[in-house]
């Protein structure tokens, strides 16, 4: 590919702002937010692989069309959403169709009156004081270039917000559908608060038919937890293998604070998760789990980042690879303790296997740390099946396919465990399941 489509690229996207900037959802403030994030991403452009937190993941192959920065549902689908619901009963249903939310078949009647829900465009109008206080504030400092893009230019997407004291019992599940045209770029943007107290549940559902064009998914999630508040936010990656998908989540935490993520991905053709967490108060918690599952072609990039900056805080991380085929995968993690953040307890794990020889896995474990008073430890495995429980297995009259299967189940159910919402746990085994058949 020719690398001057990049930067023709950038200053399509900075083009097409100029025309709709004056019609994006928030108040002079916000808009001005918008201008500078779009500012940043020009003077950023696009990361080549020359870009060291894309050194494994440059986007010169993924840009070499033009982009499609409108977006619209695709005309006379018909969509089955009972299906999609019934695969997940004990969840309130959220639809997106391409960007769009499907108020009509979502439940967001049913949800609890004191819960807000709604689109972002409402938000800048029907509560704006929230919407203007919160968009974007997470994102400022994120030197990255599709997340200063998606601030930028995002007009789709959600405001969850939990007032104090509130514990919605029923998770969230929100279900992004692809039925895309061909470059198509969407961008939502989510903004999830939790008050003091509050407690919720939030999962996100990537699906797209199999027969759609290529298009490009590229969403940030701001999520704000109070003091004593808790979210559980869960991610299922499942769009097929021609979509390109970019999420950054950007998550801010309070005192006594509780968060809990998992990703799970088995879709896209190239994938890129930012996830960065800031434990801004004392005694915070936070849990960060990922499997990826990949076969052809595909290319998943897990970066995170968890900066303690106060003391008496924990947080876990723990992300399982499984890869096939040409299937490439990256993780690059990072625990950073500030001077202050004095009793920090801090783990990460990344465990990867290959199953044939042409997978590739890279990992970058870090540490950096200015407390002297802390625990932290960090690791990274890759390597094959053990041939030895292989041959035990086979031993005790089980095919070899049989006995595969069992392995790689084995080694993936540690991630699937730590979902601690049973009925979405049980859904995502069925999925893994299928997928090693």
């Amino acid at each position: 590919m020719n690398n001057v489509s990049v930067p023709h690229i950038t200053q399509s996207a900075a083009d097409h702002f100029r025309l709709v900037s004056a019609s994006l959802p928030g108040d002079s403030k916000v808009l001005e937010l918008r201008t500078n994030a779009m500012e940043r991403f020009v003077a950023k452009g696009f990361p080549l692989k020359s870009d060291e937190e894309y050194k494994y993941s440059g986007t010169e192959k993924i840009l070499k069309d033009e982009i499609l920065w409108t977006t619209e549902i695709a005309p006379e689908r018909v969509i089955d959403f009972d299906t999609i619901r019934n695969l997940h009963k004990d969840a309130l249903h959220v639809f997106f169709v391409n960007g769009e939310l499907i108020e009509q078949a979502s439940d967001i009647n049913a949800l609890q009156n004191k819960l807000v829900i709604c689109t972002l465009k409402n938000a800048a109008y029907d509560h704006a004081e929230v919407f203007n206080k919160y968009y974007g504030k997470n994102v400022v400092g994120f030197d990255d270039a599709f997340a200063q893009l998606n601030t930028a230019m995002a007009c789709n997407g959600l405001l969850i917000h939990v007032p104090e004291g509130l514990i919605i019992e029923k998770p969230i599940q929100i279900n992004h559908i692809g039925y895309a045209n061909n470059q198509s770029f969407y961008q939502q943007h989510h903004l999830i608060i939790a008050d003091k107290g509050a407690s919720v549940n939030i999962i996100e559902n990537y699906i797209s038919n199999d027969q759609s064009d290529a298009y490009f998914n590229n969403q940030v999630n701001e999520i704000f937890i109070a003091e004593n508040a808790q979210v559980k936010y869960y991610q299922l990656q499942n769009e097929n293998k021609q979509v390109v998908h970019i999420n950054a989540t950007q998550v801010h935490q309070e005192q006594s604070s509780y968060f809990d993520t998992n990703t799970i991905t088995i879709g896209s053709a190239w994938l890129r998760n930012n996830l960065n967490i800031k434990l801004n108060g004392l005694h915070c918690e936070t849990h960060l789990n990922g499997l990826q599952i990949l076969s052809g072609q595909q290319h998943v990039d897990n970066h995170t980042l968890v900066d303690h900056q106060m003391p008496h805080c924990n947080s876990n991380q723990l992300y399982k690879g499984i890869l096939k085929d040409k299937g490439t995968g990256v993780f690059n993690g990072k625990i950073f303790v500030r001077r202050d953040a004095q009793k920090t307890n801090a783990y990460q794990s990344s465990k990867n296997m290959l199953m044939s020889d042409d997978a590739t896995m890279n990992t970058k474990p870090q540490l950096e740390i200015y407390a002297d008073d802390v625990k932290c430890s960090h690791g990274s495995s890759t390597g094959q099946i053990d041939k030895n429980a292989l041959f035990y297995l086979r031993s005790r009259a089980l095919s070899e396919d049989k006995a595969r299967t069992l392995l790689l189940h084995a080694f993936a159910i540690e991630v699937i465990e730590k979902i601690n919402i049973a009925s979405y746990r049980s859904y995502i085994e069925n999925i893994i399941e299928q997928r090693f058949e």
